[in-house]
């Protein structure tokens, strides 16, 4: 018995039939929107595979900055909601001025890792 393929694998297939079977037939002044939609696909689909690994890097930068544990047992949604809590701390402090003085090499060092995590999913290319 076959099974059927997760969210991930349906994207992979998705973005591979999109680029190869559909991009090549598009008319030129739609080019552009049809390989925003390839580049999307993709980005879901790398978004999916590596959620956990970027969640578990943002986090562990967020705990460095605020002192707490980088907790490696949350995963999926657990992982994601602790992630953005921390981040909408994070913008609130950035914006009250908290880091005009003190602590800026932590934040510098933790913003660093997080925009590495984020550009791993959205555009692993600009990583080097």
């Amino acid at each position: 018995m076959r099974a059927n393929p997760d969210a991930r694998g349906l994207l992979q297939i998705a973005a591979s039939t999109f680029r190869a079977d559909v991009l090549p037939h598009v008319a030129p002044e739609a080019r552009y929107a049809a390989l925003m939609v390839a580049n999307a696909l993709e980005i879901a689909e790398r978004e999916l595979k590596g959620l956990d690994t970027a969640g578990h890097s943002m986090l562990g930068a967020l705990a460095l900055l605020y002192g707490e544990d980088a907790d490696d047992a949350l995963s999926g949604e657990d992982l994601r909601k602790r992630v953005e809590a921390l981040q909408h701390r994070l913008c609130i402090e950035i914006a009250a001025g908290d880091f005009d003085h003190d602590g800026q090499e932590v934040l510098m060092d933790s913003l660093e890792a997080i925009v590495q995590a984020r550009l791993g999913i959205s555009n692993p290319k600009a990583l080097g």
